[in-house]
């Protein structure tokens, strides 16, 4: 699938952490990801780290997947976790909404949706 095999394992990361793992914030910042779809990017990440050489031929993963994803203070590599990643976007929204009242997105939203509490 990827010529994985041409890179080191730092230029693996580095790719999957600042192209990779960018790729979807912006459906990620507007909407929930289901849990499957969370999970087939996540395994395509994994894949795409600890896979060396070609589809077929499989290493052992030595480190586990939480402690990459880890930030790099706690010993970590900073690969985001996307499900922690996308409730954080959603949030910023959501903070968003409550704190800007004369801001276009609410103004909109509320055209659409209606405010809740009456107005």
């Amino acid at each position: 699938m990827w010529k994985t095999k041409f890179l080191s394992f730092g230029g693996r990361l580095i790719l999957l952490k600042f192209v990779l793992s960018s790729l979807p914030v912006y459906f990620l910042s507007f909407f929930k990801a289901p849990t499957g779809i969370i999970s087939s990017l996540t395994s395509i990440f994994k894949i795409f780290v600890f896979r060396v050489g070609g589809e077929d031929f499989r290493k052992i993963a030595w480190v586990d997947w939480d402690s990459v994803c880890l930030p790099n203070k706690d010993g970590g590599l900073g690969v985001r976790k996307l499900h922690e990643f996308n409730l954080a976007l959603l949030g910023k929204w959501s903070w968003r909404m409550m704190v800007d009242k004369e801001g276009l997105w609410y103004r909109v939203l509320k055209a659409r949706y209606g405010e809740e509490g009456g107005a």
